[in-house]
């Protein structure tokens, strides 16, 4: 017994010996010359193998090869597809018996793989040999000829300072990887696959960390759960959920997204955005499926460009331009971000103080690029609690807004506008190379100073307000837009005042003032309860010709123009001190004395400046007035309106001894008293 173990032993060390000895005692160049033939066979290209070739087969099967290099298609930019410094591979050899693949270690060592789309759609990685013999291979894999493989196991799978590029002359694009380091892990199809490392592209290095619990289900069209961390200078994402193979893949999870600048994001990815200041920060997070070119997000919390959102998106890739829909509660909405000013070299509102705009800035003549309108098409039902648009907020609103070919259309169906309430249509078109605005509103109930500071700078009317407007332009510079502006409208104020100019004073000192005229300021205004008109503005000038003001002993119409662009006023106004005491509803026809005035010069600063002959022209009623006025008990008012105390109260060192009736006024003393006699 023991003499036959010896011969099992002596012939095990034989075996052993020609396993380990017969690679030895062959030549490599025999090896290295079957394996250039083999390939060439099967692909139609040439393997280069500059350096050693090492190979065993105990107690794994191994192989090392270096500086090796593989053809590139003959019409390819690259002579060769892939070469490597090293490459080291160990098999182990017992489990091939079974049918099964266990890769005890595989490592590249300087790999670059150069990987291209000609225009007509052929990849370099299709070869020639291998397309013809595809139908004999597939006949031999259907009659059972095709060997099979029980499974797949990795073991220590490296890659050490890989570079992998992509061309696509069909859709232009161009990609490169450089410095890819990976370590993969996979005891088995039915232990979770694990591959972590970095590569560097675009010059930022990004780190990927991946999970796939049940890789078996992947060869088998199943589903398996996945997380995938991503980390980069300009993005960082992470994704735990399931993934399915289904036309590319298909997944369904929670997504978390986080982008510093998405105009950074696609700048680096090779997709630049046109300048401007909007697609900044992005960040999401929800529950998000998808597969193909679609992806969804529900529950989504979106922060972008400042504004916070809640609500569901859906995402499109694969056109002209990627496309979202959705439904979102925002808190705020600054069409300013994409309204972004360009850099070029002039200092803004170049035009100097030309036509008036003293004590005021003028408008800018900067370049407005909507251009970043072309960058995305939109669908999106909105509700918001604010709308910034240059300087005019919005608040608390409703609105379906649409972006399509460059083009923004909001409507506002429900939006809360200082103090008021109205509707409305804003449309931005940013599709051509002249920027085009377009506004259509209705409002009630809006305050009037703060909206028209915030629209034209301008702050000398206080009263509610009930507006309707269409207004239209377009330019390359807000100077432009306005110089450009057109349309119509209609505005009604009720209960407020004229800031910084006191007209029934101004009638009753009208010719001391006749020959310097009044300026406006301090705190001298006029009230009013009801002031108004329609109007309508071609090429940045507004035209009125129906004014109408209504207030106690004053009726004021009037009819002129205001240059928008240039901040200047062109204007007569008709003050009357009437004969009533109606102010809101009251008529504008009743009789009085006219007291014309006209207001000229910068709206920031404007002069007002008698109309001496018409008012000497309508002399023959101020004695009508005062005595209609007298008729109907306004002694007291008159008094008031010639600078004495009313309500029956003497004035300040009036000798009170005479007669009721010897203090009431001739006509000719009012009248001295009005002009300042």
């Amino acid at each position: 017994m023991s003499r036959l173990i010896a011969i099992i032993v002596g012939l095990i060390l034989v075996l052993v010996a020609v396993i380990v000895a017969v690679p030895m005692l062959i030549p490599m160049e025999t090896y290295k010359n079957q394996v250039i033939a083999t390939v060439k066979q099967q692909t139609g290209r040439d393997l280069r193998i500059d350096g050693d070739i090492g190979l065993s087969f105990f107690p794994n099967i191994a192989v090392s090869l270096e500086n090796v290099g593989f053809s590139n298609a003959s019409w390819a930019r690259e002579p060769e597809m892939a070469s490597m410094k090293e490459m080291r591979a160990a098999l182990k050899l017992m489990p091939l018996f079974s049918g099964n693949i266990e890769i005890d270690s595989f490592s590249l060592v300087d790999p670059v793989i150069h990987l291209e789309v000609r225009r007509d759609g052929t990849p370099n990685w299709q070869f020639e040999a291998a397309q013809a013999a595809a139908p004999e291979s597939s006949a031999a894999t259907e009659d059972g000829g095709g060997s099979s493989l029980g499974g797949v196991r990795l073991g220590d799978v490296s890659v050490r300072n890989g570079t992998a590029t992509y061309r696509n002359a069909q859709t232009g694009a161009s990609y490169a990887a450089e410095r890819v380091n990976m370590d993969l892990a996979l005891p088995g199809l039915d232990d979770p696959f694990i591959a972590n490392g970095s590569l560097v592209w675009n010059g930022d290095e990004i780190g990927i960390d991946l999970r796939a619990d049940r890789p078996r289900a992947l060869t088998e069209g199943g589903e398996t759960p996945v997380a995938l961390t991503i980390s980069a200078p300009k993005v960082d994402a992470s994704y735990s959920g399931t993934v399915k193979p289904l036309d590319g893949l298909a997944f369904a999870g929670e997504v978390d997204l986080n982008v510093p600048s998405v105009r950074e994001l696609a700048a680096w990815s090779g997709s630049p955005l046109p300048a401007g200041d909007g697609f900044g920060a992005l960040s999401v997070e929800g529950k998000a499926s998808g597969g193909g070119n679609e992806y969804r997000f529900s529950d989504a919390r979106v922060g972008f460009d400042g504004m916070n959102a809640t609500g569901n998106l859906i995402f499109r890739t694969g056109g002209a331009r990627p496309y979202v829909k959705g439904n979102l509660a925002v808190d705020k909405i600054d069409v300013n971000t994409y309204l972004a000013e360009g850099k070029s070299g002039g200092g803004g509102g170049g035009g100097g103080d030309a036509g008036g705009s003293a004590g005021g800035a003028d408008w800018s003549t900067e370049p407005i690029d909507m251009s970043g309108l072309k960058a995305i098409d939109a669908d999106f039902a909105f509700s918001t609690q604010q709308i910034l648009f240059q300087k005019i907020t919005i608040g608390e609103s409703v609105l379906n807004l649409k972006l399509a070919n460059g083009v923004l259309t909001a409507n506002l169906t429900q939006l809360d506008l200082y103090e008021g309430r109205g509707s409305g249509v804003l449309t931005l078109n940013g599709a051509g190379n002249t920027p085009q605005l377009k506004a259509d509103f209705r409002l009630s109930g809006v305050a009037a100073e703060p909206l028209l500071t915030d629209a034209a700078d301008f702050s000398r009317l206080q009263g509610t307000t009930a507006v309707n407007f269409s207004l239209a332009t377009s330019g390359r510079s807000q100077r432009d837009m306005v110089a450009a502006l057109g349309g119509n409208g209609a505005v009604k104020f009720t209960n407020g005042k004229i800031k910084g100019v006191n007209l029934a004073q101004l009638t009753r000192t009208v010719l001391s003032a006749a020959t310097s005229g009044w300026q406006a300021g301090g705190t001298q205004d006029t009230d009013f309860s009801e002031l108004g008109g329609t109007f309508t503005i071609s090429n940045g000038v507004l035209s009125n010709n129906d004014l109408k003001l209504l207030s106690p002993l004053i009726r004021i119409s009037g009819a002129g123009t205001a240059n928008i662009l240039e901040k200047t006023l062109n204007y007569r106004v008709e003050p009357k001190i009437a004969a009533s005491l109606e102010g809101q509803g009251g008529k504008t026809d009743v009789a009085g004395i006219e007291v014309p005035i006209i207001i000229s010069g910068p709206w920031a600063k404007p002069r007002f400046t008698p109309d001496l002959k018409s008012m000497i022209e309508n002399r023959e009623n101020i004695g009508n007035t005062i005595k209609s006025i007298k008729e109907d008990g306004g002694k007291s008012l008159l008094k008031g309106l010639m600078g004495e105390p009313g309500g029956g109260a003497p004035a300040e060192g009036a000798d009170t001894g005479g007669s009721q009736e010897e203090t009431k006024p001739s006509a000719e003393d009012a009248l001295k008293q009005l002009f300042g006699r």
